[in-house]
Order: structure tokens, then sequence, then C-alpha cells
């Protein structure tokens, strides 16, 4: 019977936190007025970031995204990493050789010119890139900067087949590690609301 409760817990609990995922998305205040020319939706998904048209509306008065929006929508964009102090993202990754880096600077380049708006592209030991997004005339993120980043996330990429791997090992690590959470969850759940297991029960 236990298991039967366990596995029912189970099922409810993963179905709320992905069901969560999609919630916040109604619950997510309007975007700021002025951060793009065109917004997709609610600028909220992968596909709609890459449907906004920020058409060189960057600069001193583009407004702040707030704090709670980015985190919102930083699971759309799950290959950039928030800053500490939450005022840029950035990813990073190794390219097969420099031909492959410089492919993708070049591809970012257009996309730049295109959008009108411009990220930090840094190379090191001449195929180590990293990419650095932030609305530097506000001192923080705006919209236009999650939008480049999922464009730019559409960009085909040679990567080295070495960080490659790492990185799909690091990705499967980090979705077992959301399981076991889930797991986790679900058995306190479950053991909470059928009491105690006898073996654990106190004695008086």
């Amino acid at each position: 019977r236990l298991r039967l409760v366990f596995g029912r817990v189970l099922t409810a609990a993963i179905a709320l936190r992905r069901a969560g995922h999609t919630l916040r998305g109604f619950a997510m205040s309007s975007v700021p007025a002025g951060s793009c020319a065109v917004v997709a939706g609610n600028a909220e998904t992968h596909e709609e970031l890459r449907a906004c048209k920020i058409g060189g509306c960057c600069g001193r008065n583009t407004p702040l995204l707030p704090a709670e929006d980015v985190a919102a929508r930083m699971p759309a964009i799950p290959r950039w990493a928030l800053s500490g102090d939450g005022k840029a993202i950035s990813t990073r990754f190794v390219a097969r050789d420099w031909k492959a880096a410089m492919g993708f600077f070049n591809a970012v380049s257009d996309v730049a010119e295109e959008e009108g708006h411009h990220p930090d592209l840094h190379l090191e030991n001449w195929r180590e890139v990293r990419v650095s997004l932030s609305t530097h005339a506000i001192g923080g993120l705006s919209l236009p900067d999650l939008v480049i980043a999922a464009k730019i996330d559409n960009i085909e990429v040679a990567y080295s087949a070495k960080w490659l791997k790492s990185a799909e090992a690091a990705a499967y690590a980090k979705d077992a590690s959301h399981h076991a959470s889930d797991t986790a969850g679900a058995r306190a759940a479950a053991e909470a609301a059928s009491g105690p297991a006898r073996g654990s029960e106190s004695v008086t």
C-alpha cells in the first residue's frame, strides 16, 4: 500500500514541478514597454525570444528587466549562466579549431548588426570561446540581452569533440540530480502522508 501511495505522490510531484515551469509564464509580469521593436508572445520561451525583433531599441532608454523576470526566463536559454550580481549572462565552449571559432564570431556579428545589440566576444587559447551579454548603458540586463542569447543559440557551431562529450556528461548529471531531487521530495511527501514507517515508530 505504501508503495502505491509513493508511486502516486511521485507522479503528482513531478507533474507539479513541470507544471510550475509552465504556470510561471502566466504569473510573469508583462514585458516592459520599449524593450524591443517587436515582442513575440510574452517573450518567455526560447522560440518567442528568437522571434522578437530588437530593431536597434537598445540604449540608455531601454528598460531593465526585473530580476524575477530574468530568472523566470533563464530556463528558456539553458546554455547561458547568470552572473553573481545578476547584471549579465554568459556562455562558453571550446570550438573544434580556430576556423570554427572565427566562423562563430562572424555569425554572431551578423546577428548583432541585424538586431542592433552587440555582445562581448572573448577568445582564449585560440579556440576557447566566451560570450557575455549585458546592456551596458543601463548597467544590467534587458530583454534584448535574452533575445540575442536565444538567437546566438541558433547558430551552428563545430565544437571540440572532447569538450562536447564533457558538456553532454555535465548536462546528464544535472538532469540526474534534478530527478533525484524530485524522487527525494516525493518520498518525503509519501512518508508524511502515510505516517511513520513501522520500524521508525518511537517507543515510550
